[in-house]
């Protein structure tokens, strides 16, 4: 008799605990309260609190101590404002405002946009992406050993899940796209000559596909490797000409074709703005001029959207 009411106790205990937990999801799901910081500065009570949390993350994190739980701020913007200066005024890497905010390029943040602070560094990774950027930052999830929370956060009377990763910043390829210079430009001299998309065909006349861009440039000008990365393509096609492929981190490759000159090796090892052609009309041309790809995943990508703005 006494086994069986402490087996009942032990059952009704069990039951309290899951579902006490069952609420507490409840509240963190549906909780679209987040401390709100009216003015950046020390007069605000929230502000002063998140300032304060932030160092007592850095304090633990030194010590080898486990970290606090993650908790959010609120602010609505009352001018323009970077996601840089915010850092600055916040003692936050860019990364953790710029992620958790879903903001895919460095840049103004417009007047009246309420933006999200965390009280710790990290890179929030959203279970749906929906930029480039967080689709590179998705990869993360099968690449990394390190701790990972998951999180549902509030935004606009939905929930929107994202993984966690505390204390985490850009890599190399994260980096350079967020600050919207993925790559260099691939030609030491020319113009883009014609664009990524729909065109007609210079030798049939009819509509086709243009994957990629043309650089007009004289023959035997330089081409460079768009980003650091290894050669896992040369050869020859009718239609390109002489080519060269190379594979980059964040699975994107680039390629470089009508080439008149090859000057590397297969499984050579390339860094950013190294010769590794020289400009030529070879395969289907009507000059000389490179062509550029850019794929990810074998999916082809606009590279005029991957160059610095200048060559836009």
């Amino acid at each position: 008799m006494a086994g069986k009411r402490l087996r009942t106790i032990k059952l009704h205990k069990k039951c309290y605990i899951l579902l006490v937990l069952f609420f507490l999801t409840i509240n963190i799901y549906l909780s679209a309260e987040y401390p709100e910081i009216k003015k950046l500065d020390n007069s605000d009570l929230f502000f002063k609190q998140l300032q304060e949390d932030i160092l007592i993350y850095y304090r633990l994190k030194a010590n080898g101590d486990e970290i606090p739980p993650l908790q959010l701020y609120k602010y609505r913007t009352k001018s323009e404002l970077s996601i840089f200066s915010l850092a600055a005024r916040l003692n936050l890497p860019y990364e953790a405002i710029a992620t958790l905010n879903r903001v895919d390029k460095a840049g103004t943040l417009p007047p009246v946009t309420e933006v999200l602070f965390p009280n710790m560094p990290g890179l929030f990774v959203p279970e749906k992406p929906e930029s480039e950027l967080e689709y590179i930052l998705i990869s993360r999830k099968n690449l990394t050993e390190k701790e990972t929370i998951n999180v549902i956060i509030r935004k606009k009377n939905r929930g929107e899940r994202f993984l966690f990763f505390p204390g985490e910043r850009f890599n190399s390829v994260e980096l350079a796209y967020f600050l919207n210079i993925l790559f260099m430009f691939p030609a030491e001299k020319g113009r883009i000559s014609s664009s990524f998309g729909y065109r007609a065909n210079p030798f049939s006349g009819k509509k086709h596909f243009h994957r990629g861009i043309d650089i007009a440039a004289p023959r035997g000008a330089k081409v460079l490797a768009a980003r650091s990365g290894t050669i896992t393509g040369i050869g020859y096609d009718d239609t390109y000409g002489n080519y060269v492929i190379i594979s980059h981190d964040g699975e994107y490759e680039t390629m470089y074709a009508h080439l008149e000159e090859r000057v590397v090796e297969l499984n050579q090892r390339v860094l950013s703005g190294m010769i590794i052609g020289k400009v030529g009309s070879t395969g289907l041309a009507t000059g000389p001029h490179l062509h550029f790809e850019v794929r990810r995943k074998g999916e082809i990508k606009n590279p005029l959207l991957l160059l610095s703005e200048e060559y836009r």
